[in-house]
């Protein structure tokens, strides 16, 4: 079995003047990264693995020092590419369900979801060769493409919408049916 636990990283210190892939995390998602670490002594890791973003790395870090594991970071598992602010919320969501639905489709310039899927597929594949179970830091989107991609999810966008921050789920690479993604945790 080459189980991995995906973690979309906690919560940012959101700056709109800063490129959401420079943001910190926040005061409370220190405290939740934290809460995630000592959750993490559970599931016997035997690797950890982050994307290049502070956020992701800061999540790591902290989860790092509740287990014992050096943090590997990986590129590739970067959130999707948007160049351009969304301060409204609902226009935010329509923004990413459109990017998750038309995965072929660059929507105002941003990453297609389809390549940043395959980005994050090169990374999982460097993963693979790693010891398991292991555990990846990463962001919503980006996974929620992969899961996409890779499992052949029916909504995308809702999976989206159920990924809490900090949330985690568990997949074995041997398996890889729709049904077999566990639900989202918190």
């Amino acid at each position: 079995m080459r189980r991995i636990y995906f973690i979309r990283h906690a919560t940012p210190a959101v700056q709109p003047n800063v490129p959401a892939p420079d943001w910190p995390l926040a005061e409370r998602g220190i405290e939740e990264a934290r809460a995630l670490g000592v959750t993490a002594q559970q599931w016997d890791l035997k690797a950890l693995y982050s994307s290049t973003e502070p956020k992701a790395q800061s999540t790591a870090l902290l989860i790092s020092d509740a287990i014992g594991l050096p943090v590997n970071v990986v590129e590739g598992l970067e959130e999707t590419r948007l160049d351009w602010w969304i301060n409204n919320s609902d226009e935010f969501g329509e923004a990413v369900r459109q990017i998750l639905e038309e995965p072929k489709m660059s929507l105002r310039g941003a990453e297609r979801a389809e390549a940043a899927a395959t980005r994050f597929a090169s990374a999982i594949h460097l993963i693979e060769q790693g010891p398991f179970p292991a555990a990846v830091v990463t962001h919503g989107r980006v996974l929620t493409a992969w899961l996409a991609q890779t499992l052949g999810l029916e909504d995308p966008f809702a999976v989206w919408r159920s990924i809490p921050m900090p949330g985690w789920t568990t997949l074995d690479l041997d398996d890889m049916r729709p049904a077999a993604l566990a639900p989202f945790h918190e």
